[in-house]
């Protein structure tokens, strides 16, 4: 909407300058909407460059994760291969019914600029079930005022997704 506005203020801005007669109306109208225009060419740039009118929210979920290994192995266990300086691929079970582990984590070849925007690990903890931790923080709109005025059609707002899972300490972790 901000887009708009502008154009709208760029325009009066112009007819208040060039066809008002009275000089008195036709500067202070002209001079109102070059202030409004500059005012909102501003809070557009601060928007896109310093997430003006936004807030940084972070969301925590945990879930539980279940071992690689087949059912008939009495130990659990997690595969992870390092490939990044800070980023696992994990190999785990979503259920305890699932016959096969699978892969998690990689990242996606086509959306290489979301992919560096997450990362994963995992730790040994004193816990009974593996579970996973998902932290996601984005920026979020600090109103519906600010989300009318500034939001696009296809706004992306991921500042950074961290996958954590956690395993008992009975667990082994593969390594690669």
């Amino acid at each position: 909407m901000i887009l708009w506005i502008i154009v709208i203020l760029m325009v009066l801005t112009i007819v208040s300058l060039l066809l008002i007669k009275n000089k008195r109306l036709r500067y202070g109208l002209g001079g109102l909407f070059a202030i409004l225009l500059i005012a909102s060419v501003a809070a557009l740039s601060a928007n896109m460059s310093n997430h003006f009118g936004m807030e940084k929210v972070t969301q925590t979920k945990t879930k539980a994760i279940y071992s690689a290994a087949p059912a008939n192995v009495p130990v659990g266990m997690l595969m992870a291969k390092k490939i990044e300086q800070h980023h696992y691929v994990l190999v785990y079970k979503d259920a305890a019914t699932d016959k096969k582990a699978t892969a998690h984590f990689a990242p996606d070849k086509d959306d290489m600029l979301n992919s560096l925007k997450k990362t994963a690990s995992f730790k040994k903890v004193d816990i009974k079930q593996a579970q996973l931790t998902t932290r996601t923080t984005k920026w979020q709109y600090s109103s519906d005022f600010t989300k009318w005025l500034f939001k696009m059609k296809e706004d992306n707002h991921l500042v950074h997704v961290k996958y954590t899972a956690k395993v008992p300490l009975n667990w082994q972790v593969i390594e690669k």
